[in-house]
Parts: C-alpha cells; sequence; structure tokens
C-alpha cells in the first residue's frame, strides 16, 4: 500500500471511529500513571533524573492519552498529535474538562515529517501506531531523530503470534464482507460471533478482548484496515536499524527477558530472541512495549535513592495533595503494569516518601527511583536468518489425511520450530514442555479444553502430534482453490446455511474458496487435524 493511500485509510477509519471509546468524565486517580511519569521512564531506562519541565511528544495520542499523560507529568509540556482530528478534538475536550492545560494539540501525519511538531522531546510516547504506518523503519528512524539526547521513546506494537486469533477474525470480518466503512457492521460482527459455540476459540478471543463491547473498539480490533504484528525478531531488527536500543521492557515479569530467559534456560540468547519465543508460545501474555534510548546516548547513569516526585513535596495541584493525605494515613493499592499485581503500600511507607526518604523495599514497586542499574542483562537482538521461509510456511496449507488444522497454524509453528529450524538450537518438545511445567499459564478451561495455547493444546494430543512430525507424506497448496475439504459439498452447503441463518450479515455472494476458508474458520474447531485434498 502506497504511503498517501495508507495515511488516508488510516484517517477515514479513525474520523469515523474516534478510539478508544471512554467517557468524558472518566476519571484516573492522581496516583495511579505514576509508571508513566518522564522521571519513572527516564530512571529506569538509566537516562538520569528527568528535566524538571521535561518536553513530551504523543505521536498518535488517540481520544485518551493526552489525559493520562497530563495527570502523570503536570510539570511537563506537552504535545498530543494524532492523524484524526475527530480524536484530537475529542482528547482536547477531555483534557478541558478535567484541566488538564498543559496539553497542546496538533493534527500530524507519521508519513509526513513536514507536519511533525519542531524541536527535540524527552520522551515520545508512540503507542499502538507504528502498525498503521506505511513504513516503520522509516517512522521510527525519525522519531528517534526527535529524540533529545538521554531520551526514551516509549513504543507499544502488537506481538504477531500472540494476535494471530485477532488476526483470523479479522479475516473472517473480510470473508463476510464487513468492513469499517458501514455504521452497522461492527454490530453485526459482534451478533455473527457470538452466535458460535462456547468452545470456539474465535468466540473467546473476541468475547474476552476488552474493546469487543463498543463499536469502535471493534473497528480497531477486527475491522481494522492496516493492523499487522511484529516478531521478537522483528521488533529487535526495526529497533536495531532505526539506531535504538531498549532500555527497558515495560512487561509484567513473565514477559521480561532476562527473567524469563533465566527461567526457561536461554540464558545464551538475545532479548528479542527469548521474547519471540514468549510470543510463540503464547506466554507473552500482553503487546510489546518497550521503551527505547538512542544508541549514541551517554552511558547508563545510576541516580543515588530518591522518592518518586508525585509521591513527595508540596507543588502538586490541591485533589493531588489530599490524595496522597488519604494515602499518608490510610495506605493503599496502586495499579501497575510492571509487576505482578497490584501494589499494595503502607501508610508509613507513604508518609517517609512525602519526607524524602527512600524506603529501600519500595524499589522494585517503582515508588524508588535510583539507586540500582535496571539495564537489560542479555545483548538486545540477533537474526533469525530463516525467519521470513518460517513464516511463510506457518500460512502454507498441508494437504493429506490429517492435515494440521489452519485454525491452529500458529500452535503448530510453535511445536515445529525446533525440528524445522536445528540452528535455533532448541531443544526437542518433550523438553521445551519440561522447561514450561513451572511458568506456562494455559488459558484453557471449560468449555475450551484445548486450542488456545501450544503447552495446553499438545498435553492433550501429545501422541497426534508426534505422529504429525514423523510424516512425510503431506503436501503442500498456495490457497483454498487448490484444494478440496473432505466431504467437500457438504462443508460448503454448511457453510451456505449459517451464512443464509445469519441475517445480520450483507448479502453477498462467495465462490467455493471462500467458503472453504469460512468452513475451517467457523466449523472445525474441534479438530486439530482435518483432511485437505488437493484439487
Amino acid at each position: 500500500m502506497a504511503i498517501g493511500s495508507k495515511s488516508t485509510v488510516m484517517r477515514t477509519q479513525y474520523a469515523a471511529w474516534p478510539y478508544p471509546k471512554v467517557p468524558l468524565l472518566a476519571a484516573v486517580p492522581s496516583t495511579h500513571p505514576y509508571e508513566l511519569h518522564a522521571d519513572w521512564l527516564w530512571d529506569r531506562c538509566g537516562s538520569g533524573p528527568a528535566p524538571q519541565r521535561p518536553r513530551i511528544w504523543l505521536a498518535g495520542c488517540g481520544t485518551f492519552q493526552p489525559y493520562v499523560f497530563g495527570v502523570a507529568n503536570p510539570h511537563a509540556e506537552i504535545t498530543a498529535t494524532d492523524l484524526s482530528e475527530p480524536s484530537l478534538a475529542r482528547a482536547k475536550t477531555r483534557c478541558v474538562l478535567h484541566r488538564q492545560r498543559h496539553v497542546r494539540f496538533a493534527p500530524v501525519d507519521l508519513d509526513d515529517p513536514s507536519t511533525w511538531p519542531a524541536g527535540q522531546f524527552d520522551v515520545i510516547e508512540c503507542y499502538g501506531v507504528l502498525m498503521n504506518v506505511a513504513d516503520p523503519l522509516a517512522t521510527l528512524r525519525g522519531l528517534a531523530a526527535k529524540l533529545t539526547e538521554r531520551g526514551v521513546l516509549r513504543l507499544m506494537v502488537y506481538p504477531h503470534w500472540s494476535r494471530q486469533r485477532v488476526f483470523q477474525l479479522q479475516r473472517l470480518a473480510k470473508l463476510l464482507g464487513l468492513h469499517a466503512g458501514e455504521r452497522a457492521h461492527p454490530a453485526a460482527l459482534r451478533t455473527f460471533v457470538r452466535r458460535l459455540p462456547l468452545a470456539h476459540p474465535l468466540r473467546y478471543a473476541f468475547t474476552s478482548y476488552a474493546d469487543s463491547k463498543n463499536d469502535a473498539g471493534i473497528v480497531d480490533g477486527f475491522l481494522h484496515a492496516g493492523d499487522r504484528g511484529f516478531t521478537g525478531f522483528q521488533l529487535g531488527a526495526l529497533a536495531r536499524d532505526a539506531g535504538l536500543v531498549p532500555g527497558h521492557w515495560f512487561h509484567r515479569p513473565w514477559g521480561q527477558p532476562d527473567a524469563m530467559a533465566e527461567r526457561l534456560q536461554l540464558n545464551d540468547r538475545s532479548q528479542s530472541f527469548v521474547l519471540d519465543y514468549l510470543d510463540l508460545w503464547q506466554e507473552l501474555r500482553s503487546n510489546f512495549v518497550v521503551c527505547l534510548r538512542r544508541a549514541d546516548a551517554p552511558a547508563r547513569q545510576v541516580q543515588p535513592p530518591r522518592p518518586h516526585p508525585s509521591f513527595t513535596g508540596s507543588e502538586h495541584a490541591l485533589r493531588h495533595r489530599l490524595r496522597l493525605l488519604r494515602l499518608q494515613w490510610l495506605g493503599g493499592k496502586l495499579p501497575s503494569r510492571t509487576t505482578d499485581d497490584t501494589v499494595a503500600v503502607a501508610a508509613a511507607d507513604l508518609r517517609a516518601l512525602a519526607r524524602g526518604d527512600a524506603p529501600e523495599h519500595l524499589a522494585d514497586c517503582g515508588l524508588l527511583l535510583g539507586g540500582i542499574d535496571r539495564a537489560p542483562r542479555l545483548p538486545a537482538h540477533t537474526d533469525f536468518a530463516a525467519e521470513s521461509a518460517f513464516l511463510d510456511h506457518t500460512t502454507t496449507l498441508r494437504c493429506g489425511r490429517r492435515a494440521p488444522n489452519p485454525l491452529y497454524a500458529h500452535l503448530f509453528a510453535a511445536f515445529e520450530r525446533a525440528q524445522r529450524h536445528p540452528e535455533l538450537g532448541l531443544p526437542d518438545l518433550d523438553a521445551q514442555m519440561g522447561r514450561w511445567l513451572p511458568w506456562a499459564d494455559p488459558l484453557e478451561e471449560r468449555p475450551i479444553t484445548y486450542g488456545l495455547t501450544p503447552y495446553a493444546t499438545y498435553q492433550r494430543f501429545r501422541v497426534n502430534v508426534d505422529e504429525h512430525f514423523a510424516r512425510t507424506d503431506l503436501g503442500e497448496a498456495r490457497d483454498y482453490a487448490a484444494v478440496r475439504l473432505r466431504n467437500d459439498a457438504q462443508c460448503l452447503q454448511r457453510v451456505r446455511s449459517l451464512l443464509a441463518d445469519a441475517s445480520e450479515l450483507p448479502v453477498r455472494a462467495h465462490d467455493d474458496a471462500a467458503l472453504r476458508e469460512l468452513f475451517v474458520l467457523l466449523c472445525t474447531h474441534e479438530q486439530l487435524f482435518v483432511t485437505l485434498e488437493p484439487a
């Protein structure tokens, strides 16, 4: 897709469906977004203390992020930009209602650097945006050039493997003729998917998606016109080629590459290798969120221990001081996106912070800055030279009796990687399962007993999967026009009946190839293997 055309498509989508859909009066307690404070981000990345009045650019801000960053950084100069002017208008209204007067707004097309704000920034937030641009590397290089010497770029992109169910739902919507250009189509998709059996993994993926209850969220998740994911290797190469290095992974412990390398006996690997492996096994449990520094930034700096600035001092607004006073007498819980759970803080600890003291046990939860170098231990990136071939293999249809079900192709990718690519040095599948035993978090529970994670699926079908590996008679096909299903005519008729009964769907003609693909997506969830025959 050409640069101009992609910008046009994204602008049209988000103009019609400003995202996220959050009530204008919804408020965030002023103590909650402490992990988005510029000082916190700089500390975690080893950049030292942030400027007293940092410059922050929200590159692709949506309707909500300007308000949250304004709450987290009351003394910052914040520039919020987006491709969608309706999104900007809603974000500006929110900030006015909540008295966040230090945020200014401007329309910006990240595919057109001539529209970007002037100067350099101490923090750049590019959250859930890079997937939507025409040339992610060119955009990331441009953002890197806008960072100050010690600046931090917080980047979120979707992971390739963990998002496969969303991509399958996007494909389903396209086959059904549903798109963001019709106001009734998000509700139609919701109605159709909710008719699927409770044990269907696509129904689970849809209903467990936080935004599936509102139409703008369905458009952003399932009717998106330019979505994509990145593997861990692709993200590592992207950062390297843009002249950036990871300073901190904004993940919970089970998604931290250093911690999981230790747990999974991958200590000789890179961050990109470990993160890709977590994603492949559906154990990342989040999107990729990384705080990046310029590769030519000064050496990491460890500050003396000091309290988080949001919990000390008297220069805060009255409402924030009253909230702190309440916490200092009663204690409380603070949300966190980088610890195992919410952070419970004792009143005495909060009083100590207010006095400027630094209780050491508050370091891990982020209320104490400095005191330790949190630099990633593993090297940033290694290449997987055969990754492109491996990704092509996972999307190729296999032909023969009891071929892998394409609905579960991403699970077979986890089963097959060690065997297909011995150069990666992974142990065999049984040994990998043993390593996962203490750490895997299978999502499967009744009515879904398999099909959500490789770990639980292999536990149930170990014999069948091992037999599959021993086979050499499976051919390949380029698409569903080149294959036939077992009992092909009956399968196609079953899909026609399903579509005829779904009055919410637009009327459209489907060729046999589309009907076969729909059959696999809708009707084969109880089969780990299917029979596909060459046409």
